[in-house]
């Protein structure tokens, strides 16, 4: 099972997504309109929407609410990368220039919160009483993340425990959510919830370090982004944590510095990447990250073998470069 092969099982669950999302999206202000077309066609993968209806139909879900439920995490999660650029002051996300960058701050505010509102009405038209509480609470578990990771921004005394809070709330809280709402609209047992809870809390650990791993070190023409955003940010991931553990007085005075700085500049940057790669920091980080994938994988033990397990276990492998 290879990753395409992966999503041609939902290709037409993801299709029926796309049309609910423009039919979703009532407005009579042309100008939000205009701005929330131009968000969710920004070229997103829908992995969220994915992992979601390939959990439902593991379970052997056979209804209707795939699109509805997989729409209201789009916005929740378009909403959340909306204020992330604003807060970041970001230029370009997907190779496009942002919304903040286009229409301005207070415009692309205002249309992250049209989005929460719009997947309320959604949520509250077409949701379970249990499916509502869980994106509900994901909604503020990823607005806590944004203020835990804002008040650690240049701090070199951040913890992994910290790191972990802060990717757990930005990222995997709704990996999770989605591959529990997949669990619960097909009605399935609650240890197979859980399953799917894991599954998808951990994958959302494991993506989120995998791709804290590549800003730093990964290939730029693979990637199709510029190496250092997280440094130029002063964010302080998983790749610099573990530095922190290896450099010497010297070296962690210099890191101590770079982040004390109001701004930092590519040569701080190769400065940076020179220290990590005298300790190995790319490797460990991704053993690091390797042990939470397994973790997920490991979740899905509970469920009898069929297509939409392997596309499940093939998909999340494909997402942090691992092979099959």
């Amino acid at each position: 099972m290879t990753a395409k092969n992966a999503l041609e099982l939902v290709k037409d669950d993801i299709n029926k997504v796309e049309q609910f999302l423009k039919d979703d999206i009532k407005t009579s202000v042309p100008l939000i309109n205009e701005v929330i077309i131009y968000l969710l066609s920004s070229g997103g993968k829908r992995l969220r929407p994915v992992f979601l209806a390939l959990s439902a139909r593991m379970c052997d879900y056979s209804g209707d609410k795939i699109p509805a439920m997989s729409a209201v995490i789009e916005y929740i999660h378009t909403a959340t990368l909306l204020h992330d650029d604003i807060i970041d002051g970001a230029k370009y996300r997907r190779n496009r220039p942002t919304a903040n960058s286009l229409y301005g701050n207070d415009i692309a505010v205002l249309c992250g919160d049209f989005l929460y509102s719009r997947s309320y009405i959604t949520l509250t038209e077409y949701g379970a009483k249990d499916v509502q509480m869980i994106l509900s609470s994901a909604a503020l578990t990823m607005s806590e993340g944004e203020v835990i990771q804002l008040l650690k921004t240049g701090d070199i005394n951040i913890t992994f425990d910290d790191y972990i809070q802060i990717i757990t709330r930005k990222t995997a809280v709704l990996f999770s959510a989605a591959c529990e709402i997949g669990g619960r609209i097909a009605q399935v047992n609650e240890d197979k919830i859980k399953a799917l809870k894991d599954f998808g809390y951990y994958l959302g650990l494991g993506f989120q370090m995998t791709d804290d791993i590549l800003d730093y070190m990964g290939d730029e023409k693979v990637t199709g982004k510029k190496n250092g955003t997280d440094l130029y940010e002063g964010k302080l991931t998983l790749p610099v944590i573990k530095l922190l553990e290896y450099v010497n007085e010297n070296e962690k005075n210099i890191i101590t510095e770079m982040f004390s700085k109001h701004e930092r500049n590519e040569n701080d940057l190769k400065i940076l990447k020179d220290i990590m790669e005298k300790y190995n920091i790319k490797e460990i980080s991704e053993q690091t990250a390797d042990e939470y994938i397994n973790k997920s994988l490991t979740s899905l033990d509970v469920f009898h073998d069929n297509e939409y397990k392997k596309a499940l276990i093939a998909l999340a492998l494909a997402m942090v470069g691992r092979d099959a």
